[in-house]
């Protein structure tokens, strides 16, 4: 894949889900190497990984932590790439009502994926993955395999979708710590 015709600044977010088992760890580490592979033979300029929770609040009141606003945000713009794409995002986000077993009250929360694989030329999302198209899956390991290949996909770039990254757990205060397996907080 020497002299690549990918532009410099093209990069990709992988978002993993914490704390499962063995199996999906494995696959993770081996997307993980997949995407440093890309890095390294220049298709992809830089990569990231995030590390997200089995769900996250459904609206910002719910979303009390930086963390908690920046996966939330992060999903309304995949969502607006995927529909201006005429994609959807589904089964990769779920919508769920969550029962509170301290309050008894009900709230929604979204589900994220497994593994997403958000790719970025500049400050342009070019493609979110996993989504549904014209019937077909596009799954993280089959995007590996087109980008392994410089293979493209007719999909339009939301323009100005990036956005900094959330703080590091290490760099958050104690009190705004948050257990990324937790039930999101309930709204006052």
């Amino acid at each position: 894949m020497q002299g690549s015709t990918q532009p410099d600044d093209t990069r990709a977010e992988l978002y993993v889900r914490s704390l499962l088992p063995d199996g999906h760890t494995q696959q993770q580490a081996a997307v993980i190497d997949r995407i440093k592979g890309l890095s390294d033979t220049d298709v992809l300029s830089d990569f990231s990984v995030q590390v997200i929770g089995r769900q996250i609040p459904s609206t910002p009141a719910e979303a009390r932590t930086e963390l908690g606003l920046f996966a939330l945000n992060r999903v309304s713009v995949f969502q607006e790439w995927a529909k201006r794409n005429k994609c959807s995002l589904e089964p990769a986000f779920q919508v769920r009502s969550v029962d509170s077993e301290m309050s008894g009250e009900q709230y929604r929360a979204i589900v994220f994926p497994v593994q997403l694989l958000a790719e970025y030329t500049g400050s342009e999302l070019r493609c979110v993955t996993p989504h549904t198209a014209d019937g077909e899956t596009v799954t993280v390991m089959d995007r590996l395999t087109m980008l392994e290949g410089e293979e493209e996909l007719a999909l339009s770039s939301l323009e100005r979708a990036s956005a900094a990254r959330p703080p590091a757990q290490s760099d958050l205060p104690a009190a705004d710590t948050v257990d990324e397996d937790s039930d999101p907080p309930l709204p006052e």
